[in-house]
């Protein structure tokens, strides 16, 4: 689904690194090129993979990581990330940490496990995130629509929503979820329901959301 970047591959055999064929010094084509099998004409591979970096956005990772340097077989080598259609900046598409302030963070077997649970009718709730249109379009099935913006104190049924989850009287377990890994509604959603009091172990965190739900091929409706 995402792009892959090109990276030079060397082969570390002798003494002086044996140049594959995709790797470039001085920005001299190594002798390297290959034919499309419908015009017979020799194209370098060099220049291809010149266009396709210059044409790649890199963007942070999160707001306070950009890169990480490091050594695979010996080459210096810095991990980045590229921009995607769907995620095309950083912020607001950072990729999420792992864990929220202490919240539980669950996967899809442990979501397809909390969905079942439901059948019980104790005070769970599965919580899509997300903006009604994106609710409407797909969602996980059972899960309701509390769209993060109801939470803020900008909103006028920010009282109401806390109320109905119980915020003050018996605070039901919520499983929260919002696009991606890199979404950052159910973040946030989680970071605000702390602010207003909810307890953490009532709070549980679906950090793939619905791109990795459908990855799995678990059924959306």
């Amino acid at each position: 689904m995402f792009k892959n970047l090109i990276y030079l591959v060397f082969f570390l055999t002798q003494i002086e690194a044996d140049v594959g064929c995709q790797a470039v010094i001085d920005t001299k084509v190594q002798g390297c090129e290959s034919v499309n099998v419908f015009d017979d004409k020799k194209h370098s591979l060099f220049e291809t993979n010149v266009a396709t970096k210059l044409s790649t956005k890199i963007i942070k990772i999160t707001k306070e990581l950009s890169s990480i340097k490091t050594k695979h077989l010996d080459v210096n080598i810095t991990i980045q990330r590229e921009a995607t259609t769907l995620a095309p900046s950083c912020p607001p598409f950072c990729i999420q940490k792992m864990t929220i302030n202490g919240v539980k963070t669950v996967g899809e077997v442990e979501t397809l496990l909390f969905i079942d649970s439901l059948k019980e009718k104790k005070a769970k709730l599965l919580v899509d995130i997300r903006n009604s249109l994106a609710y409407k379009k797909e969602t996980i099935p059972s899960s309701i629509n509390v769209p993060y913006k109801m939470l803020t104190s900008k909103s006028p049924y920010q009282k109401e929503v806390l109320k109905l989850l119980g915020l003050h009287k018996n605070p039901q377990t919520l499983l929260i979820f919002g696009d991606s890994f890199f979404s950052p509604e159910a973040a946030k959603a989680i970071h605000q329901l702390i602010q207003l009091g909810y307890p953490k172990d009532k709070l549980l965190y679906y950090r793939g959301g619905v791109l990795s739900w459908k990855e799995a091929g678990l059924t959306l409706i």
